[in-house]
């Protein structure tokens, strides 16, 4: 007769936690934003009618495929481009048609686990160590910020011929 009291105290104790366990969730949702993306902007200085030199920093028209990722872009008035980077390699190329003219940007990085928190994970930040690109359109490519991390922020100028 005791066995069979103390099992319905325990029978009460089990749900009891169980209920506690279900109707109380800990905030463990990641509200901390991950991506990483390479912030390109666009540079070029042409002659005006005047003999002058304009510089403008946007192509009105651009299509940018990622070689071996399935990332890309394609618009009008673009005056920077956020582009990720591989975490599985350390060159990632973009082909970038500007009119009938095509270029292969190459970034080469390090990429790196950064810890974020337990919500989270890990996110995958990234070091420039060179870019360059083919010469059908682009002049040169400056880095000007080599990390590469979750806050947005001028990574390499890409200058244009004219």
């Amino acid at each position: 007769m005791q066995f069979c009291r103390s099992i319905s105290v325990w029978s009460c104790v089990l749900a009891l936690g169980a209920w506690l366990l279900v109707s109380c969730e800990p905030d463990t949702a990641c509200h901390q934003e991950m991506g990483t993306a390479v912030q390109i902007t666009l540079a070029a200085d042409s002659m005006t009618a005047e003999g002058k030199v304009a510089q403008y920093t946007q192509w009105d028209s651009v299509t940018v495929v990622g070689v071996g990722n399935e990332m890309g872009l394609q618009g009008r008035g673009i005056k920077t481009m956020g582009l990720e980077l591989r975490p599985d390699t350390t060159l990632t190329m973009y082909l970038m048609q500007y009119h009938d003219q095509i270029d292969t940007l190459y970034i080469q990085h390090t990429p790196a686990l950064h810890f974020v928190s337990l919500a989270c994970g890990c996110a995958v930040y990234h070091t420039i160590t060179a870019a360059w690109s083919s010469d059908a359109r682009v002049d040169s490519v400056s880095i000007i910020n080599a990390s590469v991390e979750t806050t947005p922020q001028e990574n390499l100028c890409i200058y244009l011929h004219e």
